[in-house]
């Protein structure tokens, strides 16, 4: 009898989706994009724990982590003394009524990135990340990370929590 071993991007998708599979599965978009372009990706770290879960609307939170990520990789890079250096940092805290998610970068200040437009400019409303955070009923804040770059934190209440305040 043969055994067929699934590949990564299989079983991930064979089983319930969890947050750790979500930005997995966006961060392997961003590595085969990187590779298909020839633009090397600054250090990703991923810190999100497999058992956290994960808001009803899974397309809008996998588009917003698309965007946020990025962006993120799109500031690191901007030029090649921050692209040597360049670090992507992704975490995620659950609480009892909401997931945090924090996309951190080693990039650019808020305010030089404002200047440029974007996700972190006036930009937002205009490339529909306002709807996505709507669809979510999730707050999005950005600050300026101390060591440099910025912090995206999304924080999405929990369905359990939205179905008890009903």
């Amino acid at each position: 009898m043969r055994q067929i071993i699934p590949t990564p991007a299989a079983r991930r998708s064979a089983g319930t989706p969890t947050l750790s599979s979500l930005v997995a599965a966006v961060v392997d978009d961003l590595q085969r994009q990187a590779a298909d372009s020839g633009r090397p990706l600054p250090q990703l770290t991923l810190d999100v724990a497999a058992d956290h879960q994960l808001p009803a609307d899974v397309a809008a939170l996998r588009s917003l982590l698309e965007r946020g990520l990025s962006e993120a990789v799109r500031a690191t890079a901007a030029s090649a003394t921050m692209a040597r250096n360049a670090e992507v940092v992704v975490t995620s805290v659950q609480y009892s009524d909401r997931l945090e998610l924090e996309i951190a970068d080693s990039g650019p200040a808020r305010g030089e990135r404002q200047a440029v437009g974007g996700l972190f400019g006036n930009g937002m409303a205009a490339d529909g990340a306002r709807s996505l955070l709507d669809r979510l009923a999730a707050v999005m804040r950005l600050d300026d990370c101390p060591e440099g770059g910025v912090a995206l934190t999304l924080s999405i209440p929990l369905a359990a929590a939205r179905r008890a305040a009903a």
